[in-house]
């Protein structure tokens, strides 16, 4: 075949490396919106996670603490506590105490969805909600001063749909809660 000095266009060769060039490129493009997403869906994980356990370990603190050092009861080898909280509408007897007569009994455990959430249930009025989710390990422990110290440690970690678990060890918060009714 004769190659004409005024032919334009391209001929098959080049026009392959072309196409095989834009594909590479169009490949590493897609492959840095997909590492980039995943770790987006990974720090948002992560932060939701984090405010997450942050929010129920507060809720099972300030509970707590409405509590008296007597009615404290850590079951299950720590893994569940009981405790008593003065009712909401007869805090105080006659004789001006805390009503612990007409006091709720609560109960923290882990339970529910994989066992992976805490569950909180109030026994007197039989209500039950979930406090944290993606929760591995909850453990209480007190300390028996005059000032009893509950302590609450709790781990939690979240697989993602991909099978990632985030973080990849079980990240642990710790709180303590100074039980202060007499």
């Amino acid at each position: 075949m004769k190659k004409l000095a005024s032919q334009k266009g391209f001929n098959l060769v080049e026009a392959m490396l072309a196409v095989a060039l834009s594909s590479v490129v169009v490949f590493g493009v897609f492959l840095l919106f997909r590492v980039g997403s995943e770790q987006s869906q990974i720090n948002q994980s992560l932060m939701n996670l984090k405010d997450s356990s942050r929010e129920g370990i507060y809720k099972m603190v300030q509970e707590i603490r409405q509590s008296a050092p007597g009615h404290v009861i850590i079951e299950a080898n720590g893994q569940s506590i009981r405790f008593k909280i003065p009712h909401p509408d007869h805090l105080i007897s006659p004789d001006f105490d805390v009503d612990w007569d007409s006091a709720h009994t609560i109960t923290y455990t882990l339970g529910g969805t994989n066992s992976r959430q805490i569950i909180r249930t109030d026994t007197t009025t039989g209500m039950t909600s979930i406090i944290a989710n993606d929760i591995t390990a909850l453990r209480f422990s007190e300390n028996s001063s005059p000032s009893r110290i509950v302590t609450i440690t709790l781990d939690t970690q979240k697989t993602l749909s991909s099978g990632r678990a985030v973080p990849s060890t079980p990240l642990q918060i710790t709180a303590q809660a100074d039980v202060r009714n007499p």
